[in-house]
């Protein structure tokens, strides 16, 4: 027998064959974990010597030894009719065809899924604050914001957004890693020094991929020249990018320049402060921004990021600054620079808040037609999208704003809660441990409303808990609570957790009336709110008031222009249709029949929207199935609209048991088992999260029990 057959017979060949290809995988998993775990370089050589010296060893222990049913024995001493050679080869073959199509998925996966970065893509990081003054870091931040920002502006060009680009900031990370990270090819990174009226920036480009800089420099000069000194290192970039990647731009994108020092150095520590988004950083970055415009009022830059601010202080801080504050400022802004992206922003995020969706669409339109790169206004076009019941051009936005921003907080958040709407669970808690270690509160609460999914709202208490003892001083997480406390039965928990009661979840607690009272009072702080005024229509319509009720929900529905959405402008969160539902039952009540169906309809085309973009939740409190079953109710289709909303309950929807216009509903003897489901879940969930929190409460240093309410549970579980 030749040499060639008998190390094919031996299966040396075969094992060769296996060898390189695990090798190769072997080599892929590695580089994945070095770059994790930001191991130094010499692993991946080390690993591929390694691999090197371990080829000829497999092949002489092939050559020389046999796998037989007794175990490994030398080739030498099997009888011949006892050697399985070939029973060998075909389980070796096996075993590469295996490694082979895993090989070739982990290529397509990296070569067509993943993608290498764009040549025209980069990333500004932090620059380096190498001032004596530490609080002298919003100075730094800032300038390569500003630098970020006139390069987010050049066509063609893709720029990482400042929250992901940032979030490298004081880390020690190879540029290579954080390039891969964010998905650029290209990193800026640099050091600002300020002493006294001098200034010193050093800033350089380099090529990620190959670790090699394209260009450098160093600048002192006099604090007073800031913005042309800016203008001066966004230029030197713009124009070294354009001779490596070929861009085709005469001259980079001039900076939003202040009159004065002062008035920007006011903007940019409002800029630091509001990016960190908490209550107190909120309220500091709306008064920075106000010194900034006072010092200069022509500075529409400053403008319009405190119209943004004032308009978003609700969800931070809460009930403090009115809409028309915010409404003048961003007039202002788009009256002083109309082609400023910020200034559309600001106007699109005020027209917003008063529910003129389709004309804030317009603006933020304009933002990112301005800069293709804003991030965050893709984030709000989705939110806008949504509202305008248009939710697979809001799945788009939300991959956009990803994209863009890989680490930004608000767009990972959105879109998970995206994945868990249309039931992509094990997609849901991959993206949500890309939050772990970033945003852990974030994550916790988020992973509470995934593990809820099927009715177990305990695990929403518990994951907002688990995110308010992160950030015991977060007002969106207080507020949240506030309802879910509410849906498990919780009543004192529910009325104590936030500083402003919602009328929402007296609503839930059947307190109609006390919710009218909130409702109103709320308006009164802020009658141009609109918001305000949806909720009071809504409100005093589950109070049964339809007389107070009609004309304010009448408007809404035109302003929504006779479509049912999700959360806005005609619901308010516990029922997508519940305005519909409260109109429906005021023009029947009326005995205008005719004008009913329309109602009807606009639940229904909502039902066909949401089932063709996939959804099928997107919380405890908003059901797919409940409002299909609700159309079909209300049309008069009775078996199938309480079989659907049975359906809706038995998935852990949830429905409010106090709402007038739902009285025909809640008589109907088909309800009365509905009814008792849902009782059951909630004493169930209710006694679920209060066997934890009685016991050994791990939540006790940010929230405690309501008094008496342990004592009760005990005394019912005869503890």
């Amino acid at each position: 027998m030749g040499l060639v057959s008998e190390l094919r017979r031996r299966n040396v060949f075969r094992m060769a064959a296996l060898y390189v290809v695990a090798a190769w995988l072997i080599m892929q998993v590695a580089e994945v974990v070095k770059d994790l775990g930001n191991l130094p370089d010499w692993i991946g050589p080390a690993i591929l010597g390694l691999l090197a010296v371990g080829l000829p060893i497999a092949l002489l222990l092939s050559w020389f030894y046999e796998l037989t049913p007794e175990g490994i024995a030398l080739e030498k001493d099997i009888k011949p009719g006892e050697s399985i050679t070939q029973l060998t080869g075909r389980r070796l073959d096996f075993l590469v065809i295996s490694l082979l199509c895993g090989a070739v998925i982990l290529f397509a996966y990296d070569k067509w899924w993943i993608g290498p970065p764009s040549e025209k893509s980069i990333a500004v990081l932090a620059f380096e604050n190498l001032s004596d003054d530490p609080e002298q870091e919003y100075f730094s931040d800032g300038i390569s914001e500003e630098i970020l920002n006139v390069l987010s502006r050049v066509p063609g060009l893709q720029v990482t957004s400042r929250s992901s680009a940032f979030s490298f900031k004081g880390q020690s990370v190879p540029i290579p890693t954080v390039a891969k990270q964010l998905g650029v090819a290209n990193v800026l990174e640099g050091s600002v020094r300020k002493s006294g009226e001098r200034i010193r920036i050093t800033a350089q480009l380099i090529d990620a991929r190959t670790d090699k800089h394209l260009w450098s420099q160093i600048y002192d000069r006099k604090l007073e020249d800031i913005f042309a000194l800016q203008d001066e290192i966004s230029a030197a970039i713009v124009m070294a990018l354009k001779e490596h990647l070929g861009l085709s731009v005469e001259a980079a994108p001039r900076i939003v320049a202040a009159a004065n020092t002062e008035a920007h150095e006011a903007y940019l520590r409002g800029r630091y402060l509001v990016t960190q988004r908490t209550r107190a950083t909120v309220v500091g970055a709306i008064d920075e921004f106000e010194k900034a415009v006072d010092l200069d009022p022509d500075y529409a830059l400053a403008h319009a990021e405190l119209a943004i601010a004032i308009a978003f202080s609700k969800f931070y801080v809460g009930r403090t600054f009115t809409i028309a504050r915010a409404i003048s400022h961003a007039e202002r802004a788009m009256a002083l620079d109309a082609t400023l992206a910020e200034a559309h922003a600001a106007a699109g995020v005020v027209l917003w808040a008063q529910m003129n969706l389709q004309e804030a669409l317009a603006h933020f339109e304009q933002a990112v037609r301005i800069n293709p790169n804003y991030a965050i206004v893709y984030n709000w076009m989705g939110t806008i999208y949504t509202g305008l019941g248009r939710y697979e051009e809001e799945f788009a936005a939300g991959e956009t704003a990803v994209q863009l921003d890989p680490l930004s907080l608000a767009s990972r958040f959105n879109y998970v809660r995206m994945l868990i709407s249309t039931n992509q669970l094990d997609d849901a808690a991959r993206e949500l441990e890309k939050l772990a270690s970033v945003a852990p509160a974030m994550y916790a609460s988020r992973n509470g409303l995934l593990k809820s999914v099927g009715g177990k709202w305990a695990n929403v208490v518990l994951g907002h808990l688990d995110a308010l003892r992160i950030d015991p001083e977060s007002v969106p997480t207080r507020r949240f609570l506030a309802p879910y406390f509410a849906a498990i039965g919780l009543e004192a928990e529910a009325l104590a957790i936030s500083e402003h009661t919602l009328p929402v979840v007296l609503t839930i607690l059947g307190r109609p009336g006390d919710g009218v009272e909130t409702a109103n009072a709320r308006l009164a702080e802020d009658p141009a709110d609109l918001r305000a005024r949806r909720d009071l229509g809504l409100t005093l319509a589950g109070a049964g008031d339809y007389v107070s009720a009609r004309p304010i929900l009448e408007d809404m529905w035109r302003r929504s222009g006779g479509r049912v959405t999700c959360c806005q402008p005609f619901s308010h969160g516990l029922v997508n249709s519940n305005g519909a539902a409260a109109l429906f039952a005021m023009r029947r009540d009326a005995g205008e029949e005719a004008e009913v169906g329309e109602l009807v309809a606009a639940i229904r085309d909502n039902v066909r929207r949401y089932r063709e973009a996939g959804i099928i939740r997107a919380d405890l409190y908003v059901g797919v199935d409940f409002e299909d079953g609700l159309a079909s109710y209300l049309a008069g289709e009775r078996e199938k609209g309480l079989m659907l909303i049975a359906k809706a309950v038995e998935d852990g929807y949830f429905i409010p048991q106090s709402e007038a216009y739902l009285q025909t509903l809640y008589d109907d003897p088909g309800f009365d088992p509905i009814r008792a489901r849902q009782a059951a879940r909630q004493a169930g969930e209710r006694e679920r999260f209060l066997g934890i929190v009685c016991t050994d409460n791990p939540y006790a240093a940010v929230w405690q029990p309501a008094n008496g309410t342990c004592e009760q549970f005990a005394a019912a579980s005869g503890n």
